[in-house]
């Protein structure tokens, strides 16, 4: 780009330091916000810098919004999802309603939302412009200033007029400069995305004067190429990608009309050409920095012109949004945005008596294109509408128009030859009331559209095209005007998950297919099932709705139904069938009873439930009483078959709890027992006396509801009842140690998280080295040495060994020619576990002895995985089960190996790190890293340990881009310094140097027309020919997990390849993450992360097909990348949702070198002479972050806030 067109920086040095700032409450007219509520922070994961203070911040999830609609009673906008064009809402019923507009209906200033204001308004610095539009645009407020200016992603088209102009004249959206040439007016109109400018030619000797033979402009861009394509359109492209960024329909000419239709049509001249109006073409010429029309001279010398005559070019920028009418007396041309004009017709064009006053117009159709974002295979569409302004109707009466989806999507080369097929009919109205204007806000006329966006979230449709036309198109008293403000409104919600866990007690677990002799019960059972909903809180209501059926012995088919009251999400709901209210108390003996149930909301009910089934036999014999201190205690006041449950939530996963079946039938020789399941033959207890209890130990491996049933058999082996008891499990307790040995260097002793029990180091121990995560991640290193190279602590037996236990930890193998353990914990003469390396195989150990001091043999089990001095760091956990008498060893998250333990001593001894305990002394001295070492005294769970195996979160830098400076020793390039924390100091080895003129633009706050920054004070812009952004700090690492966030707007429609971020190698680029155009106009964010450094590398690639990259967007569109180095899994988020993910093929270790990031541009070869970069960005860029570790779901809808956010 042009140098002097650069944002100049101030002189010294200077940062962002921002506080935490919470997103605004900016919401939209009758929206209301239930302010003073408490909200749940979504990222509680995620905490680098002091949480937003005072007020909550607004609702910003969906699970947010519904529990503050709930609260207030009223409508709340989901803000994660807004933007200028498309709303949704969290209704009070838990359903939500998303509102695609084609054109805005706000705009974002200040961090907030404001309407789409189009009243001309004038600046101090004397220009004039639209009070709130998305597009910024300025126009002249007299003198020598621009005629227009008009700027998007630091695009920036600006029109002169040859000589001086007068002040312009105000009214609503137009401005009027008088007289610029005798007789001739210069009209402005401006609009949410584009302006119009006409020529009002009042007099034949106005339209005869030089200048309107030609009407000559001063043409200016930056970062602009102009052209006039077919058709005689002027197209404004982006010099970087070729994209055209604004856009004019061919420029027309036209007269007054007649006037009395002009009246009739509500046309207002200076916007739209009235039927009756004589209508021509202008040509349109680019001279270098000059545009010039030339108005038909046949009808600017027509002695029939009714004037004023009216020449009109128009500017707008493209959009994903679109409209279009087609006209079948023009079959060959197209209209599209409508050429301009806010509203057009429908039907058959009206021809007076007076004589033919259409020109060749005959039958007109109305076509939308709209967002349908609904690729969510969840939800469920209740509701549809479209809603649209009628302008005009012919004579106030009612006729019918009706609403089609449309087989296929329209363009700019739309006419009525290639109209796409009117495929389903939607609905047909016959409204006579009209509106005398356009606005964003007042759409008069709704059609029902249910139809269409049902099949558009089935079929995942990103856009979906309506029509509108008169039913009878053969008569002119159905002509209507509609405007270009469509609003397609859905009404989803995502019903309840389907009941789980269904049980009858007696009867035990769901009985199913045919019928046998597990299906009698001896009483009315109560039925119990377990009710959730995925996409709302725990506080949020649920029903369950019972349906029973049964066929009495020669009669017919009965149904009772019953609904519960509301009960709290993750609930089990109960309906006693011996209830004489509302049950069935006398049900009939030795029939098949058959139940099922549903859940619900309030709005959307789940699927049924599978179909259980029991026979009623009053002489079978009673059930068991079933007792648990640990998970029944609200039951052991209870010794009948009936169970009385709590439905608390009680901690427990992965520990042991002991349950008792007990009977009171004497003869009672055995139980037999299951739990989530009916009783299994295979688990059989003898009681020591007949009718005696017996007892049974098991531990819940899930965070969720449970069940335990039971059967008592008698000495002639005839079974009792199923007796089954339904209870909650919470989450397990926390490490009861856990050392992330991320000290400083120097440090005597690693700090326990937990606080009690401190590892005191030796002194070969090195601290703050470099862990999974890189230095963001630190680790101690330890040299190998028995005497010097461990911690310890002082306090011994934190974990009793005879007991279940897990041990974790995070470490590396520097040699592999001996023995190591990195943990362990001292017994008298040999360790109570120990968890290492093993030469003889190559591979991960974990060993128990027999026995203390002398042992006899070592219960052991080996990883599946060689370690090699290739496979860096790993995460291990062992997870001991001694009542199961096995132990599981974990490698980066995934169960390697299981194998039998049969030992159950305790040993009371130190924790050692680094070592483990001999006769001799301490012994296997660990050479290499450890770091995270967590001890637990239960079975850890599956989930649990995939979480421990991702790397600890640590933001490496946050570039906010929101001003950039010269540094004194380099004055040709622009740098922006790292945003940091407030009372943080920048670290300026992590500045972001801008190349070749990239530039951080950071206009005047009060400045209403500027164009606003993506995100706070400042973006920086690309031009896509050679500019770009870097960092020569390595920040990413060649063995950690990392995420990479940015937030970024297009200038134009991506041509070719342009990459927001990457990071090179010395061949290749180890990422990128950009858009790509995959034909036909489409683009595609994509990710593709390269498998080794080298130029024909295999690639993983993952495309997001829902989110599509959308230029018009001012608030541009957030992307994450997140790269798990162990799993090898990596996703892409767009916009705060998950849009893609893949496991690729790379190895643990990137063999290219940690070279800084890359911002605007990629490595393409770098094996030739001079390296090959490409992909170069256009547009613009901001808030950029760098993180070791895996950025989870809750803080990646956080980020794609539009509010700054610094603590992030």
């Amino acid at each position: 780009m042009n140098s002097s067109t650069k944002q100049t920086a101030p002189s010294r040095r200077v940062w962002a330091r921002l506080g935490a700032l919470s997103a605004a409450a900016g919401l939209v007219a009758a929206t209301v916000w239930a302010g003073g509520g408490t909200f749940r922070d979504p990222s509680d994961t995620l905490a680098m810098g002091p949480g937003a203070a005072g007020q909550p911040a607004p609702p910003w999830t969906e699970a947010q919004a519904v529990g503050a609609a709930r609260k207030s009673g009223k409508p709340v906008e989901v803000r994660a999802k807004g933007t200028s064009r498309q709303v949704t809402h969290a209704n009070p019923d838990g359903s939500f309603t998303h509102e695609s507009h084609a054109a805005p209906f706000r705009v974002m200033q200040r961090g907030e939302w404001v309407p789409v204001d189009t009243t001309m308004i004038r600046h101090s610095d004397g220009s004039v412009g639209p009070k709130a539009a998305e597009t910024a645009m300025r126009f002249s407020g007299g003198g020598d200033m621009p005629l227009a200016t008009i700027s998007r992603a630091g695009r920036v088209m600006s029109l002169t007029w040859p000589t001086a102009l007068p002040q312009p004249v105000l009214s609503g959206d137009s401005a009027t400069y008088p007289n610029v040439l005798p007789d001739v007016d210069l009209v402005v109109h401006a609009s949410a995305t584009s302006y119009t400018h006409v020529l009002v030619v009042k007099t034949p000797q106005a339209a005869a004067l030089p200048q309107i033979k030609t009407v000559s402009y001063g043409l200016k861009g930056t970062n602009l190429t102009f052209a006039v394509e077919s058709g005689d359109r002027l197209v404004a492209k982006d010099t970087g990608s070729g994209g055209v960024v604004f856009a004019s329909p061919a420029p027309k000419m036209w007269d007054a009309g007649d006037p009395v239709e002009a009246t009739l049509a509500d046309v207002e001249p200076t916007r739209s050409s009235p039927e009756s109006a004589r209508r021509a073409e202008i040509g349109v010429q680019v001279d270098g920095a000059t545009l010039r029309l030339v108005p038909d001279a046949a009808l600017l010398a027509d002695k029939d012109v009714r004037f004023p005559l009216y020449i009109d070019p128009m500017t707008a920028p493209t959009s994903n949004s679109s409209w279009a009418m087609v006209d079948s007396g023009y079959p060959n041309e197209e209209y599209w945005r409508f050429d301009g004009d806010r509203d057009q017709r429908i039907g058959l064009c009206n021809r007076t008596d007076s004589g033919n006053t259409c020109n060749s117009s005959q039958i007109k159709r109305l076509l939308y294109t709209l967002p349908t974002p609904y690729q969510d295979n969840t939800i469920v569409v209740s509701s549809a509408t479209f809603r649209v302004t009628m302008t005009h109707t012919y004579d106030g009466s009612a006729r019918n128009a009706s609403l089609y989806r449309m087989g296929a999507g329209i363009s700019s080369a739309t006419n009525w030859s290639n109209q796409p097929a009117w495929s389903k009919k939607q609905d047909t109205q016959d409204p006579t009331v009209s509106q005398g204007s356009c606005t964003s806000t007042n759409q008069n006329v709704t059609f029902t559209a249910t139809g269409a966006a049902q099949e558009a979230a089935v079929n995942n449709w990103s856009t979906t095209t309506f029509g509108i036309r008169a039913d009878d198109e053969g008569s002119k008293l159905s002509i209507k005007r509609f405007c270009d403000n469509a609003v397609l409104s859905v009404t989803y919600n995502r019903p309840p998950a389907t009941p789980t866990n269904l049980t009858a007690n007696p009867g035990g677990a769901c009985k199913t297919g045919t019928p046998d002799n597990t299906w009698f019960v001896s009483s009315v059972p109560k039925l119990s099932a377990y009710l959730s909903d995925p996409e709302t809180d725990a506080a949020e209501p649920l029903t369950a709705t019972f349906t029973v059926t049964w066929t009495p012995s020669g009669g017919s088919l009965q149904t009772k139904t019953w609904t519960s009251g509301q009960k709290a999400n993750k609930s089990t709901f109960d309906y006693n069938l011996a209830d004489a209210a509302t049950g069935v108390p006398n049900l009939p003996e030795n029939v098949v009873v058959s139940w099922s149930v549903k859940a619900s909301d309030g709005t959307a009910s789940s699927a049924s439930s599978v179909t259980c089934g029991f026979i009623l036999d009053k002489t079978k014999p009673a059930g068991s009483d079933i007792d648990s201190p640990q998970f029944l205690a609200s039951d052991a006041g209870d010794s009948t078959p009936s169970c009385v449950e709590s439905g608390e939530w009680i901690d427990g996963a992965g520990r042991y709890g002991t349950f008792t079946f007990d009977s009171a039938a004497a003869d009672v020789v055995s139980y037999k027992y299951g739990f989530d399941t009916n009783p299994s033959p295979t688990n059989v207890l003898t009681p020591t006396a007949n009718g005696g209890p017996v007892s049974v130990a098991w531990a819940p491996m899930t965070e969720a509801p449970h069940f335990v049933t039971v059967i008592a058999v008698d000495a002639a082996g005839k079974e009792s009842d199923t007796s089954v008891c339904n209870f909650n499990v919470a989450a397990g307790g926390q490490s009861v140690a856990q050392w992330n040995l991320a000290d400083a260097p120097g440090s005597p002793q690693a700090v326990d998280e937990r606080g009690a029990n401190p590892a005191t180091a030796g002194s070969g121990v090195t601290f703050g080295q470099p862990g999974p995560g890189g230095a963001a991640h630190p680790s101690v290193q330890l040299p190998g040495s028995n005497s010097t190279g461990y911690l310890a602590t002082s306090s011994q037996g934190l974990l009793d060994t005879s007991r279940p236990f897990t041990v974790a930890a995070w470490v590396k193998a520097d040699a592999l020619t001996g023995y190591m353990s990195a943990v362990s914990q001292d017994g008298t003469g040999v360790p109570g576990f120990y968890l290492g390396y093993t030469p003889t195989s190559g591979k991960w150990l974990f060993g128990i002895p027999d026995m203390d001091v002398n042992a006899f043999r070592d219960w052991q089990v080996t990883s599946t995985e060689v370690v090699t001095a290739q496979t860096g760091w790993t995460h291990l956990a062992v997870v001991v089960d001694n009542v199961k008498d096995t132990m599981t060893m974990y490698v980066n998250g995934k169960a390697s190996a299981t194998a039998a333990v049969r030992s159950e001593w305790a040993s009371h001894g130190n924790i050692q790190l680094g070592r483990r305990l001999a006769k001799t002394g301490h012994v296997w001295g660990w050479n290499g890293g450890i770091s995270d070492v967590a001890l637990f005294d239960r079975l850890v769970l599956p989930a649990e340990i995939d979480a421990l195996a991702k790397p600890r979160l640590q933001r490496q830098v946050y570039w906010s881009l929101d001003s950039a400076d010269v540094p004194d020793d380099n004055p040709g390039v622009f740098v922006s310094a790292e945003t940091v924390v407030d009372g943080a100091t920048p670290d300026e080895t992590k500045d972001l140097t801008l190349y070749n003129g990239a530039w951080v633009m950071t206009p005047d706050p009060d400045d209403p027309f500027a164009e606003r920054p993506l995100v706070g004070a400042g973006h920086m812009v690309l031009d896509g020919g050679d500019d770009y952004a870097a960092s020569s700090k390595a920040l990413v690492g060649q063995t950690g997990s990392f995420s990479v966030a940015a937030r970024a707007r297009l200038a134009a429609a991506c041509g070719a390849d342009q990459v927001v971020l990457s990071q090179p190698g010395a061949k290749t680029s180890r990422f990128q993450v950009k858009c790509v155009n995959i034909g036909g106009g489409q683009m595609r964010w994509q990710l593709t992360v390269a498998a080794a450094d080298a130029t024909a590398t295999s690639t993983t690639v993952v495309v997001d097909d829902t989110h599509l990259p959308d230029p018009s967007n001012p608030l541009g569109q957030h992307l994450v990348v997140t790269y798990h180095a162990f799993t090898k899994d990596v996703q892409l988020y767009v916009d705060g949702e998950l849009a893609a993910s893949a496991q690729g093929s790379h190895g643990p270790v990137w063999d290219g070198p940690d070279n800084g990031v890359q911002v605007g541009r990629a490595l393409l070869d770098g094996t030739t002479t001079t390296p090959t970069y490409g992909g170069y960005f256009s547009g613009v860029l901001d808030e950029v972050r760098v993180y070791s570790g895996v950025l989870d779901a809750a803080t990646v809808i956080r980020l794609a806030s539009t509010t700054a956010q610094s603590d992030l």
